[in-house]
């Protein structure tokens, strides 16, 4: 018996989508494009968009904050897949059935005054029918929660670090709350405050494609589709791009989850090639150790996993797999021509203790079983990371100031590239190395605002260099 065609599979799919009815949200087709489908409530836009080549597109736009929620594209292969991700993406909606409260984050030193005064708030908030919902943490914890709310207060004793946490969480509304208002709970007097600031958000802007200039001569003589996967606050970020062999970008395509797997993998490779079958060779930047295509990702479901064999035995292409900080050291290096020995430091979650990648006179370093840059493996990190986690600016200077003396000890480089949302300030960093490193051999220290353009060039050249070895 034939499978059914794509086609075949599409039409059942588009006629199951339509049944999906409920009284939480609207379900319509689009009266200018029959082609979308919408799905929406008071608070959120949802859309499943049919493409040409047999391509879906799912997303989720939060309309209090302008946010997509949820956002991919996928090629129709089997119904059961697609019926899937549509269900997925209905939990996004149906988070915002109904209008999402304000969430207000109060934190001082210990969080037990703010915390007693969150209680007032939601007390007050609940007779006055007011879309407020408070909560209070500890200094030490502020950072590593603060991406779940709207609006962050800050208690008096600790108002001395708002224009470091601005710099921090400048997506987020920041307050000082005044010593009087705080010294007596004052729960009217900021309520009268926050209207202010609980206007909704500024609609986000696409990001732009950065063109990185090459200082090296690279001619793939195909084209190349890399692949980064980027954690960012509470969801990760999947982001391609398919490069020519000129090194222009014709493929620049996000996927926005809040977890991932495997399969978003491969619904990012079979829409590229439907658009682009000649595509030979994809590369994967990826965080976490990469062993002879085996990742180990620990608390992401990737322990050793072959994921290298496994791609490449369902596509039958060349898959090149490298360590996010690799590519980026790399994408960096390629991209200028000063310096000929450089590490990155890339730390990109609140918490964790990141990464090195590190490239000596033009030669990058992966060492035995590609273990170099772990620095979660050095003699100071044993007792540190539990004791101390670096979910403080305090914390974390601390932290990469330790593992990057120890990087400059080993290999000198003549530039350090730093990435890493807890660290605001360069001369605090260079201040904290110089405990350990006399000043005159500390290098020249430069801050990346964004790694992704970085990461996805780094990528594509360590697969033309895969190609060329054969």
């Amino acid at each position: 018996m034939n499978e059914p065609s794509a086609s075949a599979l599409i039409r059942d799919f588009r006629q199951w989508v339509l049944t999906q009815t409920s009284s939480g949200y609207k379900l319509s087709v689009n009266e200018k494009d029959d082609n979308v489908i919408v799905v929406e409530t008071e608070y959120c836009r949802g859309e499943v968009t049919f493409f040409p080549m047999d391509i879906i597109q799912l997303s989720v736009l939060n309309l209090v904050s302008n946010r997509h929620e949820f956002y991919l594209h996928f090629q129709m292969h089997t119904l059961e897949h697609a019926m899937k991700l549509f269900k997925e993406m209905l939990e996004s909606v149906k988070e915002l059935t109904v209008k999402p409260p304000v969430k207000v984050l109060l934190s001082c030193t210990s969080g037990l005054t703010t915390g007693f005064f969150a209680q007032k708030l939601n007390e007050s908030a609940q007779l006055l029918s007011l879309n407020y919902e408070f909560t209070a943490v500890s200094y030490g914890n502020l950072y590593h929660v603060a991406n779940q709310y709207d609006i962050i207060l800050l208690a008096p004793q600790i108002s001395y670090i708002y224009d470091t946490a601005q710099k921090i969480l400048h997506t987020k509304k920041l307050y000082r709350i005044p010593p009087k208002v705080f010294a007596t709970y004052d729960v009217r007097s900021l309520f009268t405050d926050l209207k202010s600031l609980a206007c909704p958000c500024k609609p986000a802007k696409r990001p732009y494609i950065r063109q990185l200039p090459l200082k090296q001569q690279v001619r793939s003589h195909t084209k190349i589709l890399t692949i980064a996967l980027i954690r960012e606050d509470d969801h990760y970020l999947l982001s391609s791009r398919i490069y020519t062999k000129h090194n222009d970008v014709i493929f620049d395509e996000n996927s926005i989850k809040p977890n991932i797997c495997m399969e978003d993998v491969y619904d990012i490779c079979d829409t590229a090639f439907a658009i682009y079958p000649e595509i030979e060779t994809v590369g994967l930047a990826m965080p976490g150790i990469i062993d002879e295509g085996r990742l180990t990702l620990r608390g992401q479901g990737f322990d050793e996993s072959d994921i290298l064999n496994s791609l490449s035995t369902k596509y039958a292409r060349r898959f090149v797999l490298d360590n996010d900080a690799n590519c980026i050291a790399v994408g960096y290096y390629s991209s200028q021509d000063q310096y000929h020995s450089l590490s990155c430091y890339f730390q990109p979650c609140i918490g964790s203790t990141g990464g090195v990648g590190s490239i000596h006179n033009g030669q990058l370093i992966e060492g035995r079983r590609h273990v170099a840059g772990e620095v979660q493996f050095l003699p100071s990190s044993r007792g540190y990371i539990t004791s101390t986690p670096c979910l403080t600016p305090e914390s974390t200077l601390a932290w990469a100031a330790q593992s990057l003396a120890s990087v400059i000890s080993v290999l000198g480089p003549d530039l350090i590239l730093l990435s890493c949302r807890l660290i605001v300030r360069i001369e605090e960093l260079t201040r904290e190395i110089g405990k350990y490193v006399p000043e005159k051999y500390i290098p020249e220290i430069i801050q990346l605002d964004s790694v992704k353009d970085y990461m996805l060039l780094g990528q594509m050249i360590l697969c033309t260099e895969a190609m060329e070895k054969g």
